[in-house]
């Protein structure tokens, strides 16, 4: 800890979280929703932005290629081949 006359020491105690196994999505789930909003949206945030650079697998790609084909609606085509190109591709960072 830094400590000098400008900067005087502080105490910060935050909650201290220990996992001695993992944890499952629904349990990270159910530990999200007991969040403060705020904190909530941060993690919203997170994902949203982590889910824009991450490129699909084949299977999730191939899986979209299906719902495009069987879909009747020119803009859910449109929808889904952005999201397979943008799947493919990733997004770049400064996009």
């Amino acid at each position: 800890m830094f400590c000098s006359s400008i900067l005087p020491c502080q105490l910060v105690f935050e909650r201290v979280v220990a996992y001695n196994t993992p944890m499952t999505a629904v349990e990270i789930i159910e530990e999200i929703k007991r969040l403060p909003r705020e904190e909530q949206n941060q993690v919203m945030d997170f994902v949203r932005k982590a889910g824009e650079n991450r490129r699909l697998t084949p299977d999730e790609l191939g899986e979209l290629a299906k719902e495009m084909a069987a879909t009747k609606d020119s803009a859910e085509a449109d929808r889904l081949q952005a999201e397979i190109v943008r799947g493919f591709y990733g997004r770049p960072a400064d996009a």
